[in-house]
């Protein structure tokens, strides 16, 4: 028989993947959003001991991984791995944060609703850096439509944001199911009245909520001067990520998607972009397969006719003597060669690079059990491309690779190189739905306004956009079809960079020091209180 704190743990395990965007709710639901964690909240802190909100906390991993990232089903024949991993990770994450959740509901409704949504934010920022990162599923993303409201994140990082989402949910909980707080209390034959004190705190996200709220309409509404702008072609392939046998065909379709683009415009196009391994062999600039292929329409000799550079993502050896190959983005010249590259910092771990992968048991096991046989090697750092625009003006590029947009420390790091324009490559074809795509977008397009420079991203199969630094789209293409977007895209050059850029994730690093000396604080209390009592 399922338990009351079960059963609402279930309902925040559904709602939650709700309110992100799925196949129902393109972008998410903001109105699921400000309810979607209450039932979870309510759950935590009705739960008497710490190793029943761990529990809780593992069924809550365990069924919202499934249902907000159910299109890792689709990663070909290595999806065992990819959903069970990841649910597994989950898993163990909600388990181990549900004992710090109840730890802050243990405190007095004065303050319980504020550190159970600091606790979580902590927890998001966490498992958003290091080798395991993964920035999906953060609880400001329902609410990335709200432009309004999602200017702060120059401020705070889309950390702010997240914060907001979850208080909001938590004083809405102490409102619509209140406790008497009776074991919290010295004498608990008399319970409090709650309410006024639950009230204080729907109040308090109000005045939050006005703040955020006015602090984004003064954003929108202050310009941005502009330094030039730079004519760009976005070729959208829809090539089969998982078609291994006939390369030549994808390519040759990506080349005549890319000449009817041409052939559309009035205006000749200052770089062509196309996505993440549109070129699936290392590229040759004198001969090789590229000189051949595709038979109906050679490489080289398509290259030889473009009127403007090619940036698109290729596999990459920086010399005959380095025996790295980098998941890189190549920038290469009319005249065929390769201008400039980068290569992708953040590989997804597991599947892009593996640990002690030089190890001869470590290498086989993946090799004959997961059926993975080779990995990338992590780029070498931050590197920018060089454009010239028709007025003169140079142009430093960012190019993310992947997922590698959804990091807000990488594009910060951008940035602070010295990027007027960051350009995403991307692949997520092999997902083959919609909802995969959108998250990726919604978790990035955040990058733009922590940074107020606009993001463009091209993509084997959506979801293309061009977002300016307020984070809103300008254009798009739909998904899963193969298409173009030509767009001039205005170069921004704020007057002076946001709060975010300079001082980067201040916001959850100064809420986790906080919650750490409190937690040690109430520890050694009560630790000294029990001594006190034994004497």
């Amino acid at each position: 028989m399922l338990t009351r704190t079960t059963i609402l743990t279930l309902l925040s395990a559904i709602l939650f993947p709700l309110a992100l965007p799925n196949e129902l709710f393109a972008f998410g639901n903001p109105l699921i959003g400000l309810v979607a964690l209450a039932p979870y909240y309510l759950a935590i802190r009705d739960t008497k001991n710490p190793r029943t909100a761990a529990r809780l906390g593992a069924l809550f991993g365990a069924v919202s991984t499934l249902l907000g990232n159910y299109w890792l089903m689709f990663f070909g024949e290595f999806s065992v791995w990819t959903i069970g991993g990841t649910t597994i990770g989950y898993v163990a994450y909600n388990y181990v944060l549900a004992g710090f959740l109840w730890r802050a509901t243990r405190e007095p409704l004065t303050v319980r609703p504020v550190l159970f949504a600091l606790v979580w934010t902590v927890y998001e920022y966490l498992k958003s850096i290091g080798f395991l990162a993964y920035p999906w599923g953060l609880a400001a993303y329902p609410f990335s439509e709200l432009a309004v409201f999602t200017q702060i994140v120059d401020v705070t990082g889309v950390w702010g944001l997240s914060f907001l989402a979850v208080y909001a949910n938590t004083a809405a909980a102490e409102i619509l199911c209140p406790s008497a707080d009776a074991a919290l209390q010295t004498n608990a034959a008399a319970p409090r009245d709650v309410t006024p004190r639950a009230a204080a705190h729907l109040a308090m996200v109000a005045v939050l909520v006005t703040g955020i709220g006015g602090y984004g309409l003064v954003r929108l509404h202050t310009p941005i001067p502009v330094r030039t702008t730079l004519e760009l072609m976005l070729v959208q392939q829809n090539a089969d990520a998982w078609n291994t046998r006939d390369i030549a065909r994808p390519l040759l379709i990506t080349q005549r998607e890319t000449e009817n683009a041409l052939a559309a415009v009035e205006q000749e196009p200052d770089l062509i972009v196309w996505s993440e391994t549109s070129l699936r062999y290392i590229y040759e600039s004198e001969g090789g397969w590229y000189a051949r292929n595709p038979p109906e329409r050679p490489f080289l000799d398509f290259i030889a006719d473009l009127p403007a550079p090619l940036m698109t993502g290729s596999p990459m050896q920086s010399s005959e003597e380095d025996f790295a190959i980098y998941n890189a983005v190549i920038l290469i010249d009319r005249d065929t060669t390769v201008r400039q590259w980068y290569g992708k910092q953040h590989l997804v771990p597991f599947a892009e690079i593996i640990p002690f992968w030089d190890t001869r048991a470590v290498r086989r096991f993946f090799d004959y059990v997961v059926g993975i046989d080779g990995i990338w090697t992590p780029g070498p750092g931050t590197r920018l491309f060089s454009l010239t625009a028709r007025d003169g003006t140079e142009v430093e590029i960012a190019t993310p690779v992947c997922f590698e947009d959804a990091f807000a420390y990488l594009n910060r790091a951008f940035v602070l190189a010295g990027a007027d324009l960051i350009v995403n490559l991307t692949n997520n074809s092999w997902s083959r739905t919609n909802s995969a795509q959108t998250q990726h977008f919604v978790a990035s397009r955040f990058r733009a306004i922590e940074t107020r420079r606009s993001l463009v991203r091209s993509t084997n199969s959506g979801y293309t956009t061009i977002i300016d630094p307020w984070g809103r789209t300008v254009a798009s293409r739909p998904m899963f079809v193969t298409t173009h977007l030509s767009a001039t895209v205005p170069v921004y050059a704020p007057e002076r960079e946001t709060v975010y850029t300079t001082f980067g994730d201040w916001f959850p690093r100064l809420v986790a020091a906080a919650l750490t000396i409190l937690f040690a604080a109430t520890f050694l209390h009560k630790k000294k209180g029990a001594r006190g009592t034994l004497g």
